[in-house]
C-alpha cells in the first residue's frame, strides 16, 4: 500500500470512527442481537470492481472507498461467499437474492419459487410477523430482481406488474425506479397501483424535493423516481435536471432509516446500488465506477446512521460478479497503464446514454433472440469521432471509428468473442484501447463474492459461507426460527426443460 493510499483510507475511517467504535463493541457481546439489519448489495459487483473503483475513487474524489478501508479494520468481519443458483454456477439476481430471502436454491429467472412451483416464504414475511418494520432501496426498478428476493414470490422474475401488487402492506418504504408498474397508463390491466398504496396509508414521492418534504411526517413512503430504473451516477452528475429531481442512493438510504428509526420499531432494510450490474452488462468502466462510488457513499450513510446504534447489523456484499473489468498493461512495460485509466475521468455520459447516437444500443439481454443492434441510420465515421470527442474526451483511431460504423449498421463477426461482437462489447473494446480496461464477456460470471459485515452477529457472515447461509443467519438473529422446503440438483433436474423462462422483454439480468 503506497503512502497515498494509506492516509486515504485512514482519513476516510475517521469520517465514521464513533459509528465503528460502536459498532465493533456490539459485536464483542456474547450472544448480542441486532434490531437494526441492513443488508447491503453492490449487485454485479466483479472482485476486481473494488481496487479499481479504489483508484478511480483516489483520482477523481482524493480518497479511496470506504469498503475497501473496512477491509483494514480489525472488528469488521470478511467473508466469500458462493452464489450459485440451483440450475447454473453462475447465477441471475432474481435467484442469488432468494437464495438469500428464503434460505433454498432456486433456478435462475424465477423469485423464491421451488422448480415444482412449491412457494417459498420470503424473509420479510417472517420478519414483518416478529414486529419489524420493511424497507427496499434501490436505484433499479423497485420491483427488479435484487429488491423481489427479500419480499415477493413469482414464477417469472420479468412480471414486476405482479411483484409490486405483493408490497402493497409488506414493505413499509419502498425507494428507488419502476413508476411504470405502478401507473395505469402502463400497466396492462390499467390498475392504478400508486392510488392503491396511497389509499393504504403511504405517502408518494416522484422527486428529490417530494421525498423529503413527505418523508418526515409518513409512516409509510412509495418513492418512485423514474419511469424505469434510475439514472446512471456518471448522468446524474453531468446533469442539472436529473440532481435536481432525483435523489441519489446515499439520499434515499438517509430518508428510509430515518424513517425507519423514529418508530422505534426493529427493521429489515435491503439497499442496493442496481446500476454496478448494469454498467458493466453494458461494458462501461466509467459507468459501472461511478456508480461503485455512489454505492460507497450509502455505506458512509448507513455507518452515520449506525454511531450511538449499537444494535445494529450491517452487511455489505455482492449478488454476483460481471463480465469480470481489470486494467490491463499498456504501453511499453506496463507505463501507460496509469495514464489510460486516468482518461476515465474525464468520460461525461454513460454508454447508455452515447450508444443511441451510434445508432446502436447498450442494452443487455439475456435473451439471445433479442440482442442489441441497430436503431435508425449508421453514424459516419466523422460523427463516431465527433461524439468520442465530446463524451469521452478522447478521439478513436480511424479504424476503431469504421469498426463502430460498421457494428451500428448491423454487420457482425466483427470479434471472435461472441459475447462481444455486439454493439455492447465493441464499444466497451474500443473505449478500452484508450482507458486500459477490458472484459471477459457480458454477462455474469461464477466468482464468489466479498462480504464484509459489523455489529452484533457479523461473526456469522465471516470465512466461506454459502448463500443460503445468509436466511437463517437473519432470521436466527431476529429470534425467527424458520426453514423453507428446498430442492437438490438432482430432484431439481427433471424441471429443468418445463421450468425454462426465457425473458419477455429485453432488460438487465
Amino acid at each position: 500500500m503506497n503512502r497515498r493510499s494509506f492516509l486515504s483510507r485512514a482519513g476516510v475511517l475517521s469520517a465514521v470512527a464513533g459509528s465503528l467504535e460502536t459498532l465493533d463493541a456490539a459485536a464483542r457481546q456474547p450472544d448480542a442481537r441486532p434490531r437494526r439489519i441492513i443488508f447491503m448489495v453492490a449487485d454485479g459487483m466483479s472482485p476486481s470492481v473494488l481496487p479499481l473503483a479504489e483508484q478511480f475513487s483516489l483520482r477523481v474524489r482524493g480518497k479511496g472507498l470506504l469498503w475497501q478501508a473496512l477491509l483494514n479494520r480489525p472488528g469488521a468481519r470478511r467473508g466469500w461467499m458462493d452464489m450459485a443458483s440451483l440450475d447454473s454456477l453462475v447465477t441471475d439476481s432474481s435467484s442469488a437474492s432468494s437464495s438469500w430471502g428464503s434460505g433454498s436454491r432456486i433456478f435462475n429467472g424465477w423469485v423464491n419459487m421451488l422448480p415444482d412451483g412449491t412457494r417459498l416464504t420470503p424473509i420479510m414475511d417472517l420478519v414483518r410477523d416478529k414486529g419489524y418494520l420493511t424497507a427496499l432501496v434501490t436505484t433499479a426498478t423497485v420491483t427488479h430482481a435484487t429488491p423481489a428476493g427479500f419480499a415477493a414470490c413469482v414464477r417469472r422474475r420479468d412480471d414486476e406488474h405482479l411483484i409490486a401488487e405483493q408490497y402493497l402492506g409488506k414493505v413499509d418504504v419502498i425507494l428507488g425506479g419502476g413508476r411504470r408498474f405502478f401507473a395505469p397508463d402502463s400497466r396492462k390491466d390499467g390498475k392504478d397501483l400508486a392510488a392503491a398504496f396511497r389509499g393504504a396509508g403511504y405517502a408518494y414521492a416522484e422527486n428529490r424535493a417530494q421525498l423529503r418534504e413527505r418523508a418526515p411526517g409518513a409512516r409509510r413512503l412509495l418513492g418512485l423516481f423514474s419511469g424505469s430504473h434510475m439514472p446512471y451516477t456518471v448522468d446524474h452528475r453531468n446533469s442539472a435536471t436529473a440532481r435536481e429531481l432525483v435523489p441519489s442512493l446515499a439520499e434515499m438510504a438517509e430518508v428510509a432509516l430515518g424513517m425507519l428509526e423514529k418508530q422505534n420499531k426493529p427493521f429489515l432494510i435491503q439497499i442496493e446500488g442496481a446500476r454496478v450490474d448494469h454498467a458493466a452488462h453494458a461494458n462501461d468502466a466509467a459507468g459501472l465506477l461511478w456508480d461503485q462510488i455512489a454505492f460507497d457513499e450509502a455505506i458512509e450513510a448507513v455507518l452515520r446512521f449506525a454511531e450511538g446504534r449499537p444494535d445494529t447489523l450491517i452487511v455489505i456484499t455482492s449478488d454476483h460478479g460481471n463480465s469480470n473489468p481489470g486494467l490491463v498493461g499498456m504501453g511499453l512495460e506496463y507505463r501507460q497503464s496509469n495514464a489510460c485509466f486516468e482518461r476515465l475521468a474525464g468520460i461525461k455520459a454513460s454508454f447508455n446514454a452515447i450508444s443511441p447516437r451510434l445508432a446502436g444500443t447498450a442494452e443487455y439481454s439475456m435473451n439471445p433472440q433479442q440482442p442489441s443492434g441497430v436503431r435508425g441510420e449508421a453514424p459516419t465515421v466523422a460523427r463516431i469521432q465527433e461524439l468520442a470527442r465530446q463524451y469521452f474526451g478522447f478521439a478513436f483511431t480511424q479504424e476503431e471509428a469504421e469498426i463502430l460504423r460498421r457494428c451500428a449498421a448491423g454487420e457482425r463477426r466483427l470479434c471472435v468473442n461472441r459475447q462481444l461482437d455486439s454493439a455492447v462489447g465493441i464499444l466497451g473494446q474500443v473505449v478500452g484501447n484508450h482507458t486500459g480496461i477490458h472484459w471477459t464477456g457480458t454477462s455474469h460470471t461464477s466468482d464468489y463474492t466479498l462480504v464484509t459485515a459489523l455489529g452484533p452477529g457479523s461473526e456469522r457472515f465471516a470465512g466461506f459461507i454459502r448463500n443460503t447461509d445468509v436466511f437463517p443467519a437473519l432470521t436466527e438473529l431476529a429470534g425467527i426460527r424458520f426453514r423453507n422446503p428446498a430442492m437438490d440438483a438432482a430432484g431439481a433436474a427433471k424441471f429443468r426443460e418445463v421450468a425454462f423462462t426465457p425473458r419477455l422483454r429485453p432488460d438487465w439480468a
